[in-house]
Order: C-alpha cells, then sequence, then structure tokens
C-alpha cells in the first residue's frame, strides 16, 4: 500500500514530466525566473544592491518568444509570405499583417507589447541583398541638418524632420492632464503608490501612448528610407563615430532642450541601420575615430586642426577654405574613406558599422540572427 506522502511526490513528478514536455513559451518564462533568481543571489553575494525579484502584471509583462519554427508555434502564410495566419499554441489561430523584404525559412518568433498593441516579430533564414551605388562620399550626421555628403562632385544636405517637436506641445497637454488627474487619484485614496486609476486617466495613458507611437514611427520610416537611399547611391561612406550617450550625459536645465533634439534625431539608430543595409549590399560604411580625426576641427584642404566652439557654424581657414561647418566636416571624412582604401592610412574599418577589417578585405554580409526571448 503506497502511503500519501509517495502519492505526493507521484503528482510532482507528474507535473514536472508535463512542465518538460511544455511548448517553448512555458520554457522561456521559466528559463527568464531562473535567470532572475541567479543574478539576484550574485548581487546578494557580491554586497551589491540586490535588486529583489518582482512579480510582473499585465501591464509590465513585454511578451515571450519560440526558439523553433513548430515548437509551440507556426507561420501560415503565401509563397510571398505577405500577411497570413500565426498559430500560437495555447492561444490558437491569428491573422497577421505585413511581410519581408526577402523571403526565407521561418526560425524564431517573439510576441511583443508595445504601447498597448501586440505585435510579432519573425526571424527568418534567408540571404537578404539591395542595389548599391558605386560614389565615394563623406556623411557628417548633425542637428541643423539631419546629413550633409560630400562627394567629389559637390555637396548634398538632408533636411533634419524634427518629429518630436512638430508633437512636442500635444504631448505637453496631455501630460498635464495626466499630472492633475493623478494628484487628485492619490488625494482622493491617500495612497502615493498603486492607486487607482480611473478610466479617464487610462484613456489619457492611452492618448500620450499614441502620441509617442506616431512619433516612433515617422522617425523610423525617415530613417529607413533615407538610409536605402543612402547604400543605393554610395559604395564607401566615412562617418563620423558617435557616442550619443556622453553628447546626452550632461547640461542639465540649460542643455535640455539640445539633448532632447540630439535624442530625437537618433544618430546612433541612423548608424545602425545604415550599417546593416551596407552589409546586405556589400559596401563599405567606415567610422572614423573622431578623437584622433577630428572633423569638425580639421580643415579638408589643408588639415590644419583649430578649435571651435559649438555656435560657430562657419569653416573659415587662412589656408582660404571657406564653407559651412558641417560641409567641412564631410569633405574631411570623405578624404578619410579616399586615404582608407588607397592604403596611405592603414586606420581602423567597420563594414556596416560592425566587423572590424580593413578596406582590402573582401565586403562579405554577415550572418545575424534575432533570438527569442528567454
Amino acid at each position: 500500500m503506497c502511503s500519501p506522502y509517495s502519492l505526493r511526490i507521484s503528482r510532482e513528478v507528474t507535473v514536472l514530466r508535463l512542465f518538460t514536455n511544455a511548448d517553448g513559451a512555458v520554457r522561456g518564462v521559466s528559463s527568464r525566473s531562473r535567470c532572475t533568481c541567479k543574478h539576484f543571489f550574485r548581487r546578494v553575494k557580491n554586497g551589491e544592491t540586490p535588486g529583489f525579484p518582482r512579480f510582473k502584471p499585465l501591464h509590465r509583462f513585454k511578451g515571450w518568444g519560440y526558439k523553433a519554427h513548430g515548437d509551440g508555434w507556426r507561420l501560415i502564410t503565401n509563397e510571398r509570405m505577405k500577411h497570413g495566419t500565426l498559430r500560437l499554441s495555447g492561444v490558437g489561430k491569428i491573422a497577421i499583417r505585413g511581410k519581408p523584404r526577402t523571403t526565407g525559412t521561418p526560425k524564431t518568433c517573439e510576441v511583443l507589447c508595445r504601447n498597448g498593441r501586440w505585435y510579432a516579430s519573425v526571424t527568418l533564414n534567408c540571404a537578404p541583398s539591395r542595389q548599391r551605388g558605386d560614389a565615394l562620399g563623406g556623411l557628417d550626421w548633425g542637428l541643423e541638418t539631419f546629413a550633409t555628403m560630400a562627394t567629389s562632385a559637390g555637396t548634398e544636405t538632408i533636411d533634419n524632420p524634427r518629429y518630436l517637436a512638430g508633437s512636442l506641445n500635444e504631448i505637453r497637454r496631455v501630460q498635464r492632464h495626466i499630472s492633475r488627474k493623478e494628484e487628485a487619484a492619490k488625494k482622493a485614496s491617500g495612497r502615493q503608490r498603486r492607486f487607482p486609476v480611473s478610466n479617464r486617466l487610462q484613456r489619457e495613458y492611452e492618448r500620450l501612448r499614441r502620441l509617442h507611437r506616431k512619433v516612433a514611427n515617422q522617425r523610423h520610416d525617415f530613417q529607413h528610407q533615407t538610409t536605402a537611399r543612402l547604400v543605393g547611391q554610395f559604395a564607401v561612406l566615412g562617418l563620423e563615430a558617435l557616442n550619443i550617450r556622453n553628447m546626452t550625459a550632461s547640461g542639465g536645465q540649460y542643455k535640455k532642450g539640445l539633448n532632447r533634439s540630439i535624442l530625437d534625431a537618433a544618430g546612433g539608430a541612423f548608424h545602425q541601420l545604415l550599417g546593416y543595409k551596407a552589409e546586405e549590399a556589400g559596401t563599405w560604411a567606415m567610422e572614423a575615430p573622431t578623437r584622433h580625426l577630428k572633423p569638425s576641427q580639421t580643415c579638408h584642404a589643408c588639415g590644419r586642426q583649430e578649435k571651435k566652439p559649438l555656435g560657430q557654424r562657419r569653416h573659415e581657414c587662412p589656408c582660404g577654405a571657406s564653407c559651412s561647418r558641417d560641409e567641412n566636416a564631410a569633405r574631411v571624412l570623405m578624404n578619410w574613406a579616399r586615404q582608407q582604401l588607397s592604403g596611405r592610412e592603414r586606420g581602423r574599418c567597420v563594414e556596416g558599422g560592425k566587423t572590424e577589417s580593413f578596406p582590402d578585405d573582401s565586403a562579405r554580409p554577415v550572418k545575424r540572427e534575432t533570438h527569442a526571448i528567454a
């Protein structure tokens, strides 16, 4: 006769066996919980701030992922992979919209919640390719103009769209409404945290999310179109290495407008998109060492360096060179890229913004893979 203890152990083993055979989403959640506890005890052992694990409510849950096609999820679509149906274990069939630029075999899937909307990010095993240009040039990213390109034929500028500035007044108005409603809810409930949220306050939160989502979508679309056009125009493009974190790290109240403009222009994301598109096209996007080259302080004609304040927007050199500050920096970057290719200067070259190599190596696309949430 079996004891109650043995029966309880048997039931626990059965549950563990079912959990082991569960789909990838359940295993992913288990893996994240294990990593959370592991890092918590590591911080406690090292005497750091513990950062206690917390249960994530629905509004803080960002999503889950699957590591293999067919393991808890399946994509049902046509040959062009335009729209289709996503079948998720435990959820059912969901209609999806969208199509990839290059078709391939589904590998992983991430289900993400962003600003109250759900998205499915599917990674494909494919061989992307793009049309590339044959020009050599330099590009200076900035705020007065989004980008200034210099070629042997002349210069060209791309206007800064300033999407955040166009919606900033509306965002501030909605934030003031949210602040007043939150103060009223705190005063009525007597709690500073976890106060009850009314339906009106929920609607204001949704309005603020829509405004930020609109700005982000506009910025993302503009940068994708701009980088695709640049890759189709240039075979070699010299860029200035950017450190956005250091550029916006100080200044406080006196520099908040400039910091906001720097973050709105999103120079880091622009270089990242330009980098992976250059990889797909097999072109060169080379980042120059800013501290050594100093494009804004160096004359493109004679190479003389002179420190200029940020408010000085014209470049005037005793050698006779006269142009705008951004045009001068773009020409310095173009000359540096030409020196890299000619072999006169053996500096660092970044293919697609990621891989360190030199221009005499063959430009080849690099395999990239987006891993599922685990």
